[in-house]
């Protein structure tokens, strides 16, 4: 249940006419043709104010809807005009989808609401990646990633910072998706130059938050400069090693030498 808005969406997948089979989220063969009706309930407030809304949907286009605020059926292309005429004319059919709020989205409301569903907050947790990373992280053009999950509801805020100032001219945005268990997900990229000394901050405001959650993001060299740096320290130490020997060799010769 989203927050200020609360949707209850039911989708019946109905009929599939080249394809003996069809996936229920909306996905399919590229030959497939689907027809899909959603029912949807939209509250505010509770339940003080109720939308119903009944979308008939062939191959993911709307072609007519009924809205229980303007109460009769609206067609979105000249099919669904058709369609419209004929089903606004039919006075139990469309008392059935003008009764659909007490019928169906009240019910559906008082259900949620004894399964603790409605007012459900969950905070979201964040994590920071770096991609396109070369061999060394500073001075590259660079897609910092703000990971947002598990947070519930929907709607969230995120914003990337560079060293405190706001950073909006080169920030891409998913939008907020399902996760399959209630909860909701996010990307926001920051595309931008890395220096040393840098610090990037994704900032996120969430109504589960009493403020806003930080996380903090220090560019450091990659593995493969890491690597470098540790065979340069190895061989310089081998070469310490080396040099001590041969002293210790060449001054026992010359004592030696010195005896005779």
């Amino acid at each position: 249940l989203g927050f200020p808005e609360t949707l209850v969406s039911l989708l019946s997948c109905c009929s599939l006419l080249t394809s003996d089979f069809v996936l229920c989220n909306g996905s399919s063969d590229v030959n497939d043709f689907i027809e899909a009706i959603t029912s949807e309930c939209h509250y505010v407030n509770g339940t003080q104010q109720v939308r119903y809304l009944e979308r008939y949907i062939y191959n993911q286009e709307v072609y007519v809807y009924f809205d229980s605020d303007v109460r009769y059926f609206v067609g979105k292309d000249d099919y669904g005009r058709i369609n419209a005429d004929i089903w606004n004319k039919d006075k139990n059919f469309i008392e059935q989808r003008r009764t659909a709020m007490e019928i169906f989205c009240r019910p559906n409301y008082e259900l949620l609401t004894s399964m603790g569903i409605s007012g459900r907050k969950v905070q979201p947790s964040i994590k920071i990646s770096l991609m396109n990373q070369y061999e060394d992280s500073y001075s590259k053009q660079h897609m910092l990633i703000c990971n947002v999950f598990g947070f519930y509801p929907s709607e969230i805020e995120v914003k990337w910072y560079r060293n405190g100032q706001e950073e909006t001219e080169l920030v891409q945005s998913t939008t907020p998706y399902h996760n399959g268990d209630w909860s909701f997900q996010i990307l926001v990229m920051l595309e931008t130059e890395i220096q040393k000394g840098d610090t990037f901050t994704c900032e996120v405001h969430h109504s589960s938050l009493k403020d806003p959650h930080r996380v903090d993001w220090y560019p450091q060299s990659s593995d493969a400069a890491k690597n470098k740096m540790a065979v340069g320290i190895v061989g310089f130490v081998l070469g310490i090693v080396f040099i001590t020997v041969g002293l210790v060799i060449y001054m026992r010769e010359r004592k030696g030498i010195l005896a005779q």
